[in-house]
C-alpha cells in the first residue's frame, strides 16, 4: 500500500524554524532526509527519509546507494526497515516515513521519491 507523506511539519511559526540549520533533521515536503541525516537526528517524531530499498540478508534496508556488485549490496550508511513496506519497491528510490531509533526505521507510511 502506498500513501503520500504529509506536506506539513507542525504548528511552529516561520520565525521559529527560519534560522534552523539543515542538519536539524526536519522532514521536508517533496523530499526527505538522507539516511545519514536521519541517523544523526535527535528528534523523537516521525521523519521522512529517502534512500534505496534493498533486501539484504533476509531483512529490508534503506540504503544511501545500491553498490554495483553481484548480488547488489547496500551502500552505507543504511537503516534496517521494519513495518509495512511494499516489497515490489525493492531496488527503487523511496521516501519512507517513520521513527528512527538505534539504526532502525519503523515505517508508518511509504511514498515514491
Amino acid at each position: 500500500m502506498l500513501a503520500l507523506a504529509a506536506a506539513g511539519c507542525g504548528g511552529g511559526s516561520p520565525n521559529e524554524t527560519a534560522g534552523a540549520p539543515s542538519s536539524s533533521a526536519l522532514p521536508v515536503p517533496g523530499g526527505g532526509l538522507t539516511v545519514a541525516e536521519a541517523l544523526a537526528s535527535t528528534l523523537d517524531e516521525p521523519l521522512a527519509v529517502t534512500g534505496y530499498l534493498l533486501e539484504q540478508g533476509g531483512e529490508l534496508r534503506l540504503c544511501t546507494a545500491i553498490l554495483e556488485s553481484y548480488p547488489p549490496q547496500c551502500g552505507q550508511p543504511s537503516l534496517r526497515v521494519r513495518g509495512a513496506v511494499a516489497r515490489s519497491r525493492i531496488g527503487e528510490q523511496v521516501t519512507l516515513v517513520g521513527e528512527v531509533a538505534d539504526g532502525v526505521l519503523t515505517v508508518s507510511e511509504t511514498t515514491k521519491a
